[in-house]
């Protein structure tokens, strides 16, 4: 009894030793090292291509919040407070220009592009109100834009909101095409890579700060009433890819220091087919492809012409063959075998002048003398033909006795 027993401990000491030594050897052969995997950007940011732009502001310090509606920011206080429309809705923009304006003559600070804004617009907008057009750069006179730039207040030139806060810092070594922003006890301007396509036109010289290119005027500020009206050409340098290029990131701060940031840019709205291709593409993809298929298996089939091999006269056997079918199908067994009962029996009556007048039995008994036929045929072929359908070969067999009668009168 005590010999397994120490077998039993003696096998499970071995199996701990070579599992022991086993790990060892394996911790020594592997590496362990950190993999970082770049899963692209987030739903989120792939929604909302603003998403970096209200990360950097809330590490600034600076309160950011999202409206959905024109309305509710509106309404809030003015004071201390900065309206960004990422919106590009002309529609929506110009319907609210009398409340936006009145909200910025109490206090209020409003940031805005152009881009909602035709080429040389003439309808009542709201940059037009202010008395900003929007021009192509193309086409605008440059001497014009010299003697803008040269009848302004080089004081005003060069000032934006307020003083730029010297510890902030700008290096680049930007192409000519950027816009150049140049402020007060500045060395070197601030860069940004605005759309040079289009230039932006102060035709009341309210603006007491701007940004220009070589090509134009890109960024224009002015006051109404106890605000601020920030005009660029596009905000796309804010967005995820930009907002880290140049100073794009420095002007956001610059803008928004010391208020409370509004960012109106409510989604657009989707159709049922777009939301079905978004969240659905695979599904859709499938779907389209079985319509395909479908509508490739019920189309028609083209091949070789095939040659119609018609004759001119038929036989009269096709003739009556086809009557016969015709017959069969629309009227049934039981009236080919009547019209063949009264066919014999009116061979029968030629033969026999008083055969119709005849009883029955009397009638077969005529037929037995006149065709030599068995009396047991002749009785089970003159019978009254039952109403169900026979079998075929029921139906032939009743035929060729009764075809059989017929011949021998």
């Amino acid at each position: 009894m005590i010999k397994p027993i120490v077998q039993r401990y003696l096998l499970v000491i071995i199996t701990a030793v070579v599992l022991i030594v086993l790990g060892i050897w394996l911790s020594q052969k592997i590496t362990f090292y950190e993999e970082r995997i770049d899963l692209g950007p987030s739903p989120e940011a792939r929604s909302n291509p603003y998403l970096a732009m209200q990360f950097f502001l809330r590490e600034q310090g600076i309160t950011v919040s999202s409206a959905d509606s024109l309305v509710t920011v509106i309404n809030a206080p003015a004071e201390q407070r900065t309206l960004i429309i990422l919106s590009n809705d002309a529609r929506l923009i110009d319907s609210q220009q009398t409340a936006l304006l009145n909200w910025v003559a109490q206090g209020g600070h409003l940031v805005i592009s152009a881009q909602h804004e035709p080429v040389e617009h003439d309808a009542e907008s709201l940059l037009r109100t202010l008395g900003i057009e929007k021009h192509l750069s193309s086409e605008f006179d440059q001497q014009a834009m010299d003697d803008e730039l040269i009848n302004k207040d080089n004081d005003r030139l060069v000032t934006l909101k307020q003083e730029h806060n010297s510890s902030t810092t700008r290096t680049c070594k930007p192409p000519c095409s950027l816009t150049r922003l140049y402020l007060e006890n500045e060395q070197s301007p601030a860069y940004f890579e605005l759309d040079n396509r289009y230039h932006l036109y102060d035709s009341d010289n309210r603006a007491h700060a701007w940004a220009n290119s070589e090509a134009a005027t890109h960024l224009l500020q002015l006051t109404h009433g106890q605000g601020l009206v920030t005009v660029l050409t596009d905000l796309r340098l804010w967005q995820q890819k930009n907002i880290t290029a140049y100073d794009h990131s420095w002007l956001l701060w610059y803008l928004s220091q010391d208020s409370e940031v509004a960012l109106f840019n409510p989604p657009k709205q989707q159709g049922l087919f777009s939301l079905l291709w978004q969240y659905f593409a695979i599904a859709c993809a499938l779907l389209m492809v079985l319509l395909l298929l479908g509508a490739w298996a019920s189309a028609v089939r083209f091949g070789p012409p095939l040659t119609l091999y018609t004759h001119s006269r038929r036989q009269l056997t096709e003739h009556l063959h086809a009557a016969a079918l015709f017959n069969l199908r629309y009227n049934g067994q039981r009236s080919l075998l009547i019209a063949l009962q009264k066919d014999i029996q009116q061979r029968a009556q030629q033969r026999y002048a008083n055969f119709s007048r005849l009883a029955v039995s009397e009638q077969w008994q005529v037929l037995q003398q006149l065709s030599r036929q068995p009396i047991a045929m002749i009785a089970q072929s003159m019978r009254p033909p039952l109403a169900k359908k026979l079998s075929a070969q029921a139906f032939t067999q009743h035929v060729k006795r009764l075809q059989q009668l017929r011949n021998s009168l």
